[in-house]
């Protein structure tokens, strides 16, 4: 059952106890998207299983912004329209204009090898040469990240990270694979800085934030303040289903180009507005957001410690859907859904209800592994009596099962005739299945998230 609309006038939106702040005049022909958007959201707000914003323009005119949640959950902050989240690889759409740029001025060459810009880049297993274009397209077989835990609570430079890649090497032959790399990204960031002869971030600013009016865009400030900067959270199980806690402290330094940045709604919505009208070139335009004429969405896609961010472009309507929030959920992605649903007229599915917790049924350190790929595995791990997916806490749900609260995902363990674990069934929120296989204890090694900024969808 879908909960009923809920409409505030615009000084009790503003009030801290409110599920939902309407931050745009709304004309009547609007109303109907209003009410659908708060239909959606409002229910899993009051659940404290939102936080964020949403914006939604139709050429320049944004004809909807509405938060919800809080900036800061402790103190109770509300967001605004200034708040700033982390939108982790959407980062990477803006570092792939500023090579798109250096390449159309002859100052870089796709087809060099990184070496050519960072002396001493490690070859491939076989001796193959890694080239710039393949760390564009994530082919040069550099890991997914090469930090630990720990390094990624300080602060860390795109020059500490190339360093870290040749400590660690190349996991493949370049340009034979394809394997989703952060780390190779901020690569990408330093051979930037080596041919611009400035830091990153300065070139940020003057190539992209500048002709792009982002005015609140910023890069990591480390341990100082940045203002009106939205704090991260998570889902972790609560005394009946889901908790909201804190995310763990980072220093997002470590990623550079790929996943570092921190911005707000309206200015994910000017640089959009930028590229459709030309301010970086027509090739680049059609890159990011399509052809004109398209009637698919152009998507751009990031997630990192807490924070979700997506930006979903319509060429045909012109239209615009920004999505920011600083608590990672489930519902996240189906409010998602359903809002670009609403868009385009179509059905609209309701939130899926989150299972309540249940009893633990099985010894946790049991269960834990490595499963799946052995080159791209899921790890299982569990700290003072919780259980963890790729660093995301499952709980225990009805049936044997186990809920990530992140995602929506489910799973399971199944055991041999002596009793013991030897794999792992997940079911995926969108009905697929898959077995994965014990393969070992957890490793070291950073695990790959195979998720492009363009890439929709959970």
């Amino acid at each position: 059952m879908v909960a009923r609309p809920s409409f505030r006038i615009a000084i009790l939106a503003l009030l801290p106890t409110t599920p939902g702040r309407a931050l745009a005049q709304r004309l009547p022909g609007d109303v109907a998207l209003a009410a659908g958007v708060d239909a959606l959201a409002a229910p899993e707000a009051r659940a404290r299983r939102l936080s964020g914003i949403i914006l939604i323009a139709r050429g320049d005119r944004v004809i909807l912004q509405h938060t919800w949640g809080f900036a800061d959950w402790e103190r109770r902050v509300p967001h605004t329209a200034a708040t700033r989240f982390g939108i982790g690889s959407i980062t990477k759409v803006l570092t792939e204009t500023i090579v798109d740029q250096l390449v159309n001025e002859n100052r870089l060459d796709l087809s060099a090898p990184v070496a050519t810009y960072l002396p001493g880049f490690p070859d491939g297993p076989k001796g193959g040469h890694p080239t710039v274009g393949d760390l564009l397209t994530h082919r040069a077989g550099v890991p997914w990240r090469v930090t630990t835990e720990l390094e990624e609570t300080e602060h860390l430079n795109p020059a500490d990270i190339v360093e870290r890649v040749k400590a660690k090497g190349l996991l493949f032959e370049p340009g034979t694979q394809e394997y989703y790399s952060s780390a190779g990204f901020t690569c990408l960031a330093r051979i930037v800085e080596v041919v611009e002869g400035k830091p990153f971030d300065q070139v940020l600013a003057e190539r992209i934030f500048r002709p792009g009016s982002m005015t609140r865009a910023t890069g990591e400030t480390g341990q100082r303040l940045m203002p009106d900067r939205a704090l991260p959270y998570r889902l972790v199980a609560g005394a009946v289903n889901t908790a909201v806690a804190s995310a763990r402290y980072k220093d997002l330094g470590f990623l550079t180009g790929a996943g570092s940045l921190y911005t707000t709604a309206e200015d994910l919505l000017h640089i959009v507005r930028a590229l459709h009208g030309g301010a970086f070139g027509s090739i680049v335009a059609r890159k990011q957001l399509g052809a004109p004429t398209d009637t698919v969405w152009a998507s751009w896609y990031g997630y990192i410690n807490g924070y979700e961010a997506s930006m979903d472009f319509l060429p045909a309507q012109d239209l615009t859907f920004v999505f920011l929030t600083n608590l990672q959920s489930a519902a996240t992605w189906q409010i998602r859904a359903g809002v670009r649903n609403l868009l385009t007229g179509r059905p609209v599915r309701a939130i899926a209800q989150v299972p309540a917790v249940a009893p633990g049924f099985e010894a946790l350190s049991g269960v834990v592994g490595a499963y799946g790929d052995p080159a791209d595995p899921v790890v299982i791990s569990e700290a003072e009596g919780r259980l963890f997916r790729n660093g995301n806490e499952v709980y225990p749900i009805v049936g044997g099962w186990y809920y990530e609260p992140d995602t929506g995902t489910t799973m399971r363990f199944a055991r041999d005739a002596g009793g013991r674990v030897d794999s792992m069934l997940t079911r995926y929120s969108g009905g697929r299945e898959r077995t994965m296989p014990l393969i070992g204890p957890p490793g070291t090694d950073r695990l790959p998230l195979r998720r492009s900024a363009r890439r929709g969808g959970p």
